[in-house]
């Protein structure tokens, strides 16, 4: 397996060999951005692997969870989520161009005919590619929200059951 710099290397060297009259070389980028983030939540559970077997003990044996050990297992579960919603700085920018669309569409909407419609197709496109991102921002900031509101509940003993459950088989999938 080819290690996240090693993977980050080569998405570099592709993408200064994109050009702009190619949209297959930037196509090209995809898989290696999913390889790059296969490989980088990978490298991350392995790294916390000793942790979260510590969490999943204590759980089995009824003990509670120490603040820490709630801290990792967010991490572990919803990590991703968390620190891409953290991270991003479009969202608002999405959100104006978002509203911005809609208004063209809506001033484009007495001219529907000929090439007002085809104006409104590109209008549409352009807000289907926003759409896109703004859901996926508040998907993942959803994840995150559902992980914390059902740790605060509590762990009973069937959430207990659920977490111990959940953590083991993400730590059976592949690639840990």
């Amino acid at each position: 397996m080819k290690s996240p710099g090693d993977l980050i290397r080569e998405l570099q060297a592709t993408h200064a060999r994109a050009s702009l009259e190619d949209a297959g070389s930037f196509e090209g980028m995809v898989p290696q951005l999913t390889a790059l983030a296969d490989t980088l939540r990978e490298t991350y559970q392995a790294s916390v692997t000793k942790e979260i077997v510590a969490v999943i003990a204590k759980l089995k044996a009824g003990g509670d969870l120490a603040p820490a050990d709630v801290a990792m297992v967010e991490s572990f579960m919803v990590g991703d989520a968390e620190a891409y919603t953290r991270l991003e700085n479009d969202f608002q920018a999405w959100l104006a161009e978002l509203g911005r669309l809609v208004g063209v569409l809506g001033d484009l909407s007495g001219r529907l005919q000929g090439r007002g419609a085809l104006e409104a197709l590109g209008e549409v496109e352009d807000a289907r590619r926003v759409l896109g991102d703004i859901d996926n921002f508040l998907e993942q900031k959803e994840r995150v929200t559902r992980f914390r509101r059902s740790i605060a509940q509590g762990i009973d003993p069937e959430r207990r059951k659920m977490l111990i459950e959940l953590l083991q088989e993400l730590l059976e999938s592949p690639g840990i």
